[in-house]
């Protein structure tokens, strides 16, 4: 790569009128000035896409790409189909970065030929305000492909989250977002790290992640919970027969995707489960292929063990009470 390359900055936009000038703003503040800024207009029914075309009108490097609405990831898509840069990040909307990341980022990617950079991140309660410190490398190095996917299969440092990453923009020839809303970063970022090979480790906390109601995380009982598991269903497949070495996060990384949909409805009352009967049979049907491991494997503290061994056979529901005493 050369230097000072150009780097495309994605930022979907939807309903982001109130947080579009702060996070717009930080992007165009960075010390990295050779960037192109695509603002992905998503259909917004709010002043969001007025927004995005006055930006462009101030700023040559910020291009507005008005789209139907139909989600994060096609929106996402659609902006790499038309990155012109070497590299590629994305910032959500309502998120904003520290003002010297990209540049240093950017000189690391550059340093070590990793493809791959991997930073860190707050998480802020858009409630309170409150700036807690999130997943974030722990210092600077460069890892290989089983030694990274083990830090995402297993939240160390980092999971695969795209938005506190760059990446090579040749990663993405062929790989792409998928369309269903739910877990869709989890079904892209192993395959560009398999890709990559080499990833470089940023150990400062530059994004800053709004946490807020109405978002696209999880945290409420929706269809979406199950795609937690159909994403690692392919992902534990692929691992397996492509990287050996990163069998055991990945089928840790397995358990928890099916435990989690079961641990949030079992808690839930009788008629929120109701329509999601047949989706936790499954769920518990997998996890019980994966009982051994989980007595047995690394990677879970002595409360997910547990917790996890009561959901695949139905107990926790009924033994709750009595576990958390």
């Amino acid at each position: 790569m050369k230097e000072n390359a150009l780097l495309t900055v994605i930022v979907p936009v939807y309903n982001g009128e109130k947080y579009l000038e702060q996070c717009v703003g930080s992007i165009r503040q960075q010390t990295y000035e050779n960037m192109e800024i695509l603002l992905v207009d998503d259909g917004s029914p709010d002043r969001s896409g007025e927004m995005c075309d006055e930006y462009a009108a101030q700023d040559s490097r910020i291009r507005v790409i008005h789209k139907e609405n139909e989600g994060q990831s096609l929106a996402r898509n659609l902006a790499i189909d038309q990155a012109r840069g070497q590299y590629i990040t994305f910032v959500d909307c309502d998120d904003w970065i520290a003002p010297q990341a990209y540049e240093e980022m950017v000189a690391l990617m550059e340093r070590t030929g990793a493809k791959i950079v991997c930073g860190g991140r707050y998480n802020v309660s858009e409630k309170t305000g409150e700036r807690t410190l999130g997943l974030c490398p722990q210092r600077e190095e460069v890892l290989d492909c089983p030694q990274m996917l083990t830090r995402m299969f297993t939240w160390q440092g980092c999971d695969s989250a795209p938005c506190d990453k760059i990446f090579c923009r040749s990663l993405f020839e062929g790989v792409r977002f998928p369309r269903e809303i739910g877990s869709e970063d989890i079904g892209v970022l192993y395959k560009l790290v398999i890709r990559a090979q080499k990833i470089a480790m940023y150990p400062k906390p530059y994004y800053h992640y709004l946490q807020r109601a109405g978002s696209t995380s999880y945290g409420q009982v929706s269809p979406r919970l199950f795609h937690f598991p159909l994403r690692t269903e392919t992902l534990y497949e692929d691992i397996c027969a492509q990287v050996p070495e990163a069998i055991a996060p990945a089928r840790y990384l397995r358990v928890r995707s099916l435990a989690y949909p079961l641990l949030l409805l079992d808690q839930a009352d009788a008629q929120t489960r109701k329509p999601y009967e047949s989706q936790m049979k499954r769920c518990r049907s997998h996890l019980r292929r994966h009982i051994w491991f989980l007595l047995t494997g690394p990677y879970f503290g002595k409360q997910e063990r547990l917790t996890d061994i009561l959901l695949a056979f139905n107990w926790y529901r009924g033994l709750r009470r009595l576990y958390h005493r």
